[in-house]
């Protein structure tokens, strides 16, 4: 469908001015080609073709984010062709735009029938040695994919845990002891059983290790300076390029927005809040007001569920994220960047590290607008989960895979689930005060 749109596109814009030929069809060819292409890398780094893993309408938009996407290619490939706008005909892409959404749209729901009818939940077993497996149970509620056919802490022992491994075909281990985790992924090896591992930060820290040979015995060595030269200054540059493009191309919205909070309750459209970024330093973050001017008279706490301090407008801002791009003033100061960590409060960042002193390992990094803790997490993910979810941005960094992570970040956009709140009376997102 890919391949077919983009051809056809084409030709209603480009060739009835062209005779007939050889030509034609060659640049035809090529066109439906790198427009799949671009659709096909797209479409992978959204898993928009998981069929029954994700929702009908989440998988619905990650086909048409990437179709539009690769139509913006094609757009501005059709604009150096003719170098104006007065020979693209407008109406033709929209045209093409419906009958993607109706094609996927369509290819989807019957695809997903086809998937719920006939393909078996995969079965899974979790082997788990501390009270943090109750945090994973209610994911993988959330997933049709996967069937639980046991579920056995470490405690159980050797011989029972490798009775109940015959049933499955997935194997989780959280926190499980060394000797039965060797135990077990031995077991797993030879009888050709995937095994999934919950990782120590530790594990984390040494993610990006290389193998010494220095001697006869090897050795893991991790890098002190895991990133390019010349990562620091492209990051910084296209800082300032990309802040000022958003705050140019997003005036009216920006403009809008601040009417609609003064209009709202008469109380200052900005809230400043104090954040925390590299080296500890302390900056004031700029957001758009979405709470009530004294939400916080009681003391710092996330946003819950059904809190009852975000106004109605900002309820709104708040689900498109809307309320967040003032920070694109402080990337230009300098305090964040485009992809990082997310800026904490040092007051929550200190009942944090109290529990888990490694929180502080996040400022190694400048804090960012979008991170990889952002894109695969959720506003509640616990403080565990999202450090280790930064700790592996932290070790991987790049510039390819801050764009991935911009891009990606324009799909979490439009879902309820990543800006879903805190337990209703929870302080923080490690649990529920009582």
């Amino acid at each position: 469908m890919a391949f077919f749109t983009a051809a056809a596109l084409w030709y209603c814009n480009v060739a009835p001015g062209w005779e007939k030929g050889y030509f034609g069809y060659y640049t035809l060819l090529s066109v439906g080609f790198l427009y799949t292409v671009v659709y096909t890398f797209f479409a992978r780094m959204y898993d928009a073709h998981k069929i029954g893993l994700y929702r009908l309408a989440e998988l619905l938009f990650s086909q048409m984010l990437s179709f539009v996407i690769a139509d913006t290619f094609l757009f501005v490939a059709a604009f150096f062709w003719f170098h104006n706008f007065s020979r693209i005909r407008i109406s033709i892409f929209l045209f093409g735009v419906l009958i993607q959404f109706l094609g996927a749209g369509f290819l989807i729901f019957v695809m997903n029938r086809l998937y719920a009818r006939y393909d078996e939940p995969r079965k899974i077993m979790i082997v788990y040695g501390n009270e943090e497996y109750k945090y994973f149970l209610p994911k993988l509620g959330e997933k049709r994919r996967y069937r639980i056919t046991a579920c056995l802490s470490e405690q159980e022992g050797p011989d029972r845990i490798l009775d109940c491994l015959a049933d499955c075909e997935d194997v989780y281990l959280i926190n499980v002891r060394q000797e039965l985790q060797n135990r077990l992924m031995l077991y797993c090896d030879e009888n050709g059983k995937d095994i999934h591992l919950s990782m120590s930060l530790n594990d984390l820290l040494l993610f990006r290790s290389d193998i010494s040979h220095s001697f006869d015995t090897p050795f893991l060595r991790n890098k002190r300076n895991p990133v390019a030269w010349y990562y620091p200054m492209v990051k910084r540059t296209a800082d300032m390029i990309l802040s000022v493009c958003g705050l140019v191309i997003l005036s009216p919205v920006l403009l809008l927005t601040a009417c609609a909070i003064k209009l709202g309750d008469g109380g200052p459209v900005f809230y400043r809040q104090r954040r925390m970024t590299t080296g500890g330093r302390v900056f004031s973050i700029l957001k758009f007001r979405s709470m009530r001017v004294d939400a916080e008279k009681n003391g710092a706490r996330l946003a819950s569920e059904h809190d009852d301090r975000i106004t109605p407008v900002g309820k709104v801002i708040r689900a498109c994220r809307i309320d967040e791009l003032p920070q694109l003033i402080n990337i230009l100061r300098g305090d964040m960047s485009i992809v990082g960590p997310r800026p904490e409060r040092p007051e929550i960042a200190e009942e944090y590290e109290k529990e888990l002193p490694e929180f502080r390992l996040r400022l190694k990094v400048k804090a960012g607008l979008t991170g990889y803790a952002q894109v695969y997490g959720r506003y509640n993910t616990t403080p565990q989960d999202k450090l280790r979810m930064d700790l592996i941005y932290i070790q991987e960094r790049s510039i390819l895979f801050d764009l991935q992570l911009i891009f990606y970040t324009l799909k979490i956009l439009f879902i309820p689930e990543s800006t879903q709140g805190i337990e209703d009376g929870a302080m923080d997102a490690r649990k529920k005060t009582r």
